[in-house]
């Protein structure tokens, strides 16, 4: 599936192929993933997933996707398994920029020959030195500068398989006799969940580079989702909450005032759960009751040096009780909550924090390994 509606900062182009099949070769998916950036307009990865197959008996789970684009089908992955919410990290330059290194051939998985580098420009046995170009008109996703590639853009890993899911759960129902809309039932949009069409999806943008030019880049990359009316927006004018089958969140380096300015915001912020306690300023938490739908915190945070105790057990009913505070506060000012930064291993004591959090009140479970996680909440 490939989108045509990719608006841009400067003029590009898009392509208009339909999907990876029987037509579409291994070898022109490759030279795809080897795009080095030096072109007038990125070209669109196609993919064969469909919301039908990813989510047709899967239930829907509160699991947080941390470090989505890190796995090896980004969106796909979580999707299949039923996590509701998806984390990705996010970048702009305002200039073009390139990249140098040497690269070298290695052995990948099915022994498919790739292009790999060394960190210091090295050749290990042998290569050819390679450029990548960083446009000034693409938003990329990454954990690492060092590591971006110029074909995983923010369009091609997320928004755009996006939009034209909620665009085939959203079809139009028309008499043919032209008499009006033929939708029985329930007119609001649905959601991506083939099983739970009213169970809402949240994509988080974690800013890695400036806040106010970053989201000046990715706005009008929302702007098709706006006039399709997918998303869930605030109206500060007069004060009301629009629900949407996609909630956008921004964590990480936070444009504030920008979202702050706009009389509707379609773009909330990551609240912060540790303002959400017995002692808070209430026209504090009422201010981030409007700027976000999630209040997440980091466990040592919250926790402080008595963080230390859990790393091989179970929170003790101090620290339960701390938190459930926490959740109950952010519940009541009508957010969600999640937890970041806690153990990843050994996998029982994951385990078990995962379920005593979620048992407190926590919504979003954040976690690395879907497929184990998943294994929590069995269909």
């Amino acid at each position: 599936m490939i989108n045509v509606f990719k608006p841009s900062l400067h003029a590009r182009e898009t392509y208009n192929n339909n999907s990876i099949d029987s037509s579409y070769s291994s070898s022109a998916a490759a030279a795809l993933l080897q795009y080095d950036g030096n072109s007038n307009s990125t070209p669109v990865l196609p993919f064969n997933y469909t919301v039908e197959g990813l989510t047709r008996d899967v239930y829907p789970k509160p699991l947080h996707s941390h470090n989505d684009y890190w796995r090896a089908h980004p969106l796909f992955d979580a999707l299949s398994v039923g996590a509701v919410s998806i984390e990705s990290d996010i970048w702009y330059f305002p200039k073009t920029y390139t990249l140098q290194r040497t690269s070298t051939e290695t052995t990948a998985e099915g022994g498919n020959k790739v292009n790999a580098t060394t960190s210091n420009g090295s050749s290990n046995g042998g290569g050819e030195p390679s450029t990548l170009y960083f446009r000034d008109d693409e938003v990329y996703v990454g954990h690492n500068q060092v590591f971006l590639r110029p074909i995983n853009t923010l369009f091609n890993l997320y928004l755009n398989p996006l939009y034209q899911f909620l665009s085939y759960a959203n079809p139009k129902f028309t008499y043919t006799d032209g008499s009006g809309n033929a939708l029985l039932g329930d007119q609001n949009k649905h959601s991506i969940f083939y099983n739970d069409p009213e169970q809402q999806a949240y994509l988080w943008f974690d800013f890695k580079t400036e806040p106010n030019s970053t989201y000046d880049a990715l706005k009008p990359l929302l702007q098709p989702f706006i006039d399709a009316g997918f998303l869930t927006y605030y109206n500060a004018t007069d004060d009301t909450l629009h629900e949407g089958p996609l909630v956008l969140t921004i964590t990480g380096n936070l444009p504030i005032e920008k979202v702050e300015e706009e009389e509707i915001r379609y773009t909330f912020l990551d609240g912060p759960l540790g303002y959400f306690n017995l002692s808070a300023n209430e026209n504090e938490l009422q201010r981030w009751s409007k700027l976000s739908r999630v209040a997440s915190g980091g466990i040592q945070g919250l926790l402080g040096d008595e963080y230390n105790s859990t790393l091989r057990n179970d929170f003790n009913d101090d620290q339960q009780s701390k938190l459930q505070e926490l959740f109950d506060s952010a519940h009541k000012h009508g957010l969600k909550t999640r937890i970041w930064g806690d153990v990843t291993w050994p996998w029982n004591l994951v385990d078990l924090h995962l379920e005593t959090l979620f048992q407190l009140g926590s919504d979003l479970l954040n976690v690395d390994d879907l497929q184990r996680a998943s294994n929590l909440f069995p269909n």
